[in-house]
C-alpha cells in the first residue's frame, strides 16, 4: 500500500510538473492540434516503466521537455512492475514501455514485441553475502584464474538461504552463476520472493545470499554486504558469439513496444528513438543536473534512499548509458561482446535448452529492431547533412526551415531534421 502511495505521489508530480493540459482520453495517438509549433505532427502516448534506476532515467526527459520537442506528449506515464510490462503492452493499456528485451523473451508467445531503441547495458545484477564472505576479487588475488574463481566464490552458498525475485530477467544472470559454478539451484534452499522482503530476510539472518536490482544490492551494501560474484566479474570472461553463455550477465535495456504499433506508428518510433539517444547524451554530459532529477523519482517508485551522488555513480558503474556515437558497435562490430545479436541470441539459447520454445523458433530480430532503426537513422542523418551542406546563403522561409533542421539534427532527430532541410531546399528554387 506504501509503495502504492509513492507511485500515486509522483505521478501527480509528473501531471503537474509536465503533463498539464493534457486531454487523458487514453485515445492513442491523438493530437490536440495536429502539428507542434515547429511543424512536427503531434502525438499523444501512453509511456509503462519500471521502478528501478535503469528505467527510471526516462524521467529526466520528461521533465526537460524532451518529448515534447518531437512533438510527443506523454498522457500518461505509469511504474509498472517489470514482470507485468510485456501483459500490459499486449492488453493496449501503454503504447511502449521501457524494458529489457530478455525481459520479453519468454513472453513472445503471447505476443509480438520489438524493443526499437537501446537506452543503457545493466551491469548491476550480483550475489550478495554478509560481510567477510570471501569475494570472486578474493578468490583471483589469491591466484585463481576467473573460472576458479567463480566456482569458488559461488560453492560458499551449498547449503545455505539463497533469496532472489521471481522476475524473468533476473533469472538469466541467476543460472549463469550456477552453471559456471557446476551447481544448481537444488545445492542451496530457495527463497523466492520480493526485493523488499529478501533484503529483509538477509538484514535478520534469515537467509544468506540474495541477487536483486540495483536498489536491493545498493541497500545491502549500505548495510556492510558485500557482492562476491557481480556481472561484471563474468563479462569480463565474454566471447562474441552468441553461444557465449556469460554475455547473459548484462542486459541491453531500450524501449519496446508491439510490432503491430511499430508498423502503424513508424515515424513516431523514430522520433521516440531520437528522444532515448538525446537522453543518454544528456546525461552523460550533465549527470549532476540529471541526478538531481533522477533520485525524486527513482525512491519514490521503487522506495530506496538514494543520494544524487549515489545516482551519478550508477552512470557510471550499473547503468552506463550509452550515446549515439558509442552505440555504433553494437550494430556494426560482431567481435565486440556486446554487439546486440549476442546477448538476445544467448538468451533465447537458454530458453530453448529448458524447453520453453523449439530451437530456430525465434531469432534475436523477432523481439529487435533497434539495429535497423539505429541504420534508418544513420541514413536520414547523411540526407540531412547533404541538404544542409546546399543551404548556404539560405534566407527568409529557407532560412528559417534550415534553422528548424539543424536544431532537430542537434537532438538526433534526423527524420525532421531530413524533412525540414528538403522544405528549406524547395524554398530556395
Amino acid at each position: 500500500m506504501k509503495k502504492m502511495i509513492r507511485i500515486m505521489i509522483c505521478l501527480l508530480m509528473i501531471a503537474a510538473m509536465t503533463l498539464a493540459g493534457c486531454t487523458g482520453s487514453g485515445d492513442k495517438n491523438k493530437s490536440k492540434s495536429g502539428t507542434s509549433e515547429d511543424g512536427i505532427p503531434e502525438v499523444s502516448l501512453r509511456f509503462a516503466t519500471e521502478p528501478y534506476p535503469d528505467h527510471t532515467v526516462p524521467y529526466v526527459g520528461i521533465e526537460k521537455k524532451f518529448f515534447e520537442d518531437v512533438g510527443i506528449t506523454l498522457e500518461k506515464v505509469d511504474a509498472i512492475d517489470a514482470d507485468k510490462v510485456p501483459s500490459v503492452l499486449i492488453a493496449g493499456n501503454y503504447d511502449f514501455a521501457s524494458g529489457a528485451p530478455s525481459l520479453f523473451i519468454p513472453s513472445m508467445g503471447q505476443g509480438d514485441f520489438t524493443t526499437f531503441a537501446f537506452s543503457n547495458l545493466f551491469l548491476g545484477y550480483s550475489v550478495m553475502a554478509p560481510e567477510g564472505t570471501k569475494t570472486y576479487s578474493d578468490f583471483v588475488g589469491e591466484g585463481m584464474d576467473g573460472e576458479e574463481a567463480i566456482k569458488a566464490a559461488l560453492e560458499q552458498m551449498k547449503g545455505k538461504v539463497f533469496t532472489y525475485p521471481s522476475e524473468s530477467a533476473i533469472k538469466p544472470f541467476i543460472d549463469l552463476c550456477f552453471q559456471k559454478a557446476g551447481m544448481t539451484l537444488d545445492d542451496v534452499k530457495n527463497e523466492v520472493i520480493d526485493d523488499s522482503n529478501g533484503v529483509a530476510l538477509m538484514l535478520a539472518g534469515r537467509a544468506d545470499f540474495k541477487v536483486g536490482g540495483v536498489p536491493a544490492a545498493a541497500t545491502l551494501s549500505s548495510k556492510g554486504f558485500v557482492p562476491i560474484l557481480s556481472a561484471k566479474d563474468i563479462v569480463e570472461t565474454a566471447k562474441p558469439s552468441a553461444d557465449s553463455k556469460e554475455v547473459r550477465s548484462i542486459l541491453h535495456n531500450g524501449w519496446t513496444t508491439t510490432e503491430k504499433w511499430a508498423e502503424e506508428n513508424h515515424d513516431t518510433v523514430l522520433r521516440l528513438a531520437s528522444v532515448c539517444f538525446r537522453l543518454n547524451a544528456y546525461v552523460n554530459d550533465n549527470p549532476e543536473d540529471a541526478a538531481k532529477i533522477h533520485v525524486n523519482y527513482v525512491n519514490q517508485l521503487a522506495g530506496t534512499e538514494f543520494t544524487e551522488e549515489e545516482v551519478q555513480g550508477l552512470y557510471k558503474t550499473s547503468i552506463p548509458l550509452y550515446s549515439w556515437d558509442m552505440q555504433e558497435p553494437w550494430f556494426e562490430d560482431k567481435e565486440d561482446p556486446l554487439y546486440w545479436e549476442y546477448e538476445i541470441g544467448s538468451t533465447i539459447k537458454m530458453y530453448e535448452e529448458e524447453g520453453m520454445f523449439k530451437s530456430g523458433e525465434y531469432s534475436p530480430s523477432d523481439i529487435v529492431s533497434a539495429g535497423d532503426i539505429y541504420a534508418e537513422l544513420k541514413e536520414l542523418k547523411a540526407e540531412a547533412d547533404k541538404n544542409l551542406e546546399r543551404l548556404d546563403g539560405a534566407e527568409g522561409k529557407a532560412l528559417e526551415l534550415k534553422e528548424k533542421a539543424e536544431h532537430q539534427y542537434s537532438i538526433f532527430n534526423y527524420l525532421d531534421a531530413k524533412n525540414f532541410s528538403e522544405q528549406a531546399l524547395k524554398e530556395m528554387k
